[in-house]
């Protein structure tokens, strides 16, 4: 393919170990096993993801994705008839500014740049979580695409424009990693040329939206461009 003139990273899936980051935390925070905090991450992560997709869906703007985190966690509590600390609440929320990495996130992203290639953050998270966990990794990016300026979710279009309305690029120049079969298919429907880093070996939902590209981990990524 020709090169690019941007790559965007997908945060919560693409580049972030959110199950292997929180499991520890949520144990923590319960006094549970990690074998029984896991499936509640689990759960909380899918909760944020249906209240924040709910939110398109509403009419009512945009929920703040910190916001639709903490519902979720409520969620968990309040289902599973759990007791949690309000100061323990609020520290498991901003668990996710803090979020580690996968283990060759670092090196990826530092060889697309060293390519001469911009590199950027393209995420549903609120501005100011996307800015911490990227600090908090030593991830260095040239732009942050938050959902927060779209006013809406993916995979709304109005997300996967934003790189192109700021940057003024065309769509055929904007590569973007896609973490989830969701990305994938938002990114694909509004024309974006997609790689997807599908670690779990999931399957895409709709066949007419597919990935250009699909490899097991990030490192996938450099094999490509």
């Amino acid at each position: 393919m020709t090169a690019p003139k941007l790559v965007t990273f997908d945060v919560y899936s693409a580049l972030l170990d959110i199950e292997g980051s929180l499991t520890a935390a949520l144990a923590e925070a319960l006094g549970l096993a990690p074998d029984e905090a896991r499936p509640l991450v689990r759960i909380w992560r899918a909760k944020q993801l249906e209240r924040a997709a709910a939110s398109n869906s509403l009419g009512l703007g945009r929920t703040r994705f910190r916001d639709a985190t903490a519902m979720a966690l409520d969620y968990v509590i309040g289902r599973h008839r759990l007791d949690l600390a309000d100061g323990r609440h609020k520290a498991l929320v901003l668990a996710w500014d803090r979020i580690q990495a996968w283990p060759e996130a670092g090196e990826v992203v530092g060889e697309v740049k060293a390519r001469g290639i911009p590199v950027a953050i393209l995420s549903n998270g609120d501005q100011d979580m996307l800015e911490a966990v990227a600090a908090h990794n030593g991830l260095a990016f040239d732009h942050i695409f938050s959902s927060e300026s779209a006013g809406a979710y993916k995979p709304h279009p109005d997300v996967y424009a934003l790189p192109c309305r700021e940057l003024g690029l065309a769509k055929d120049e904007v590569l973007h990693v896609a973490g989830s079969a969701n990305d994938v298919l938002g990114a694909a429907a509004y024309g974006l040329p997609c790689l997807w880093s599908n670690r779990s070996g999931d399957a895409i939902v709709d066949p007419a939206y597919p990935p250009d590209h699909e490899v097991a981990d990030l490192k996938g990524l450099l094999d490509v461009l």
